[in-house]
């Protein structure tokens, strides 16, 4: 019975760390919109809405650097892409740590946390 009480309890503080950390940070929106310099590194900001990353827009033919503001918590901030079979993926602890994408051709690319559970779409124009 005690064995039952114990696993009950764990679950219980796992769900709430887990909403916790879901549901705290800054709630404030930021434009997503990469700001594309000619020839250049286009700066990407990811921000999150909800469980999921805002849609984020970019230029075609110029590589990306992402980084993720102070609204994007727990798992969201370990950002995955699959790119034409290839993985990019990074911890962006900070807002100063940056992901870099070559150049992409014209699409939707979507990509999500490390753990499969925050989804966001990077549109190339």
């Amino acid at each position: 019975m005690s064995n039952k009480i114990e696993l009950v309890g764990i679950v219980v503080l796992i769900a709430i760390v887990g909403g916790f950390v879901f549901l705290s940070g800054n709630k404030e929106s930021t434009p997503i919109t990469g700001n594309a310099v000619a020839g250049q590194m286009q700066k990407v900001v990811l921000s999150q809405e909800g469980f999921n990353y805002k849609d984020t827009i970019v230029e075609s033919g110029k590589p990306i650097s992402i980084s993720a503001d102070s609204s994007v918590g727990g798992c969201l901030r370990s950002v995955s892409f699959n790119i034409e079979g290839k993985k990019y993926n990074k911890y962006l602890r900070t807002t100063e740590d940056t992901l870099e994408l070559p150049s992409l051709s014209k699409g939707t690319h979507t990509f999500s946390c490390s753990m499969g559970m925050g989804f966001g779409k990077l549109i190339v124009e």
